[in-house]
């Protein structure tokens, strides 16, 4: 039994073989700086004015690596936009266009995130620090489709604008991209989004499911849902 849950479903295997042609061509996301949303806590034995001027440094990093962020969602979109295209999916921040991508999403996202069950994969997305190539190409699909779902949130609520979220961790492991959506009213369920977290949750959930006996697609709705959701809050 063990053996066969080991066993990469045939039809993740088959799907990645059928977008394999249009990932490997994807521009890649490729951030001035190699780090993660998450600070190392302090060191043991490390004096306090290292540590400060370490976490500083961290800090201007973080900040060029959003400002680049910032100024690359059109590009980003853009290569997004060209992929679905080679599928026939007419995309757009309309309803449109979110429909079509929402409904495409299923059955695709989860051949475009490697094995989730390897945790250095899970991190080579949140941290970034592993460039986004080869067998790891797809994330850069996957942030994109981040984008979009934000940028669609901010089309139907202009309050709503892009966050640099940072914190804390032993190791700098995260579970976050660090890339967030914040202004919302309603503090009850939180107040913001990592999108791209989202995303990538999302289809990791999928792989999962795929693993089982009767395994169960993404909604097609679900990006739709999202930002109905979100941009009522």
């Amino acid at each position: 039994m063990l053996r066969w849950f080991r066993r990469e479903p045939r039809y993740l295997v088959e799907r990645r073989q059928f977008l394999s042609d249009a990932v490997a061509d994807y521009p890649l996301y490729q951030p001035p700086h190699r780090q993660g949303p998450n600070y190392l806590r302090s060191v043991q034995n490390q004096i306090e004015d290292e540590h400060i001027r370490l976490f500083r440094e961290f800090m201007a990093r973080a900040e060029e690596n959003f400002q680049f962020f910032l100024e690359q969602r059109p590009a980003r979109l853009a290569a997004l936009y060209a992929f679905l295209d080679k599928f026939g999916v007419k995309v757009g921040l309309d309803d449109t266009g979110l429909s079509a991508v929402s409904a495409w999403l299923p059955g695709n996202g989860c051949a475009l995130i490697g094995d989730p069950r390897s945790e250095a994969v899970v991190q080579a997305f949140y941290q970034m620090q592993t460039p986004w190539t080869q067998s790891l190409r797809g994330f850069n699909v996957v942030f994109d489709l981040g984008v979009f779902l934000g940028e669609a949130l901010i089309a139907r609520q202009p309050r709503l604008h892009w966050k640099l979220l940072l914190g804390l961790s032993e190791k700098g492991e995260s579970a976050t991209t660090g890339y967030a959506l914040e202004g919302f009213l309603m503090k009850r369920n939180g107040n913001h989004i990592d999108p791209p977290e989202r995303v990538f949750g999302e289809c990791w959930n999928e792989v999962n499911t795929l693993r089982f006996r009767q395994p169960r697609f993404l909604d097609s709705n679900l990006l739709v849902g999202i930002v109905r959701d979100f941009s009522k809050r």
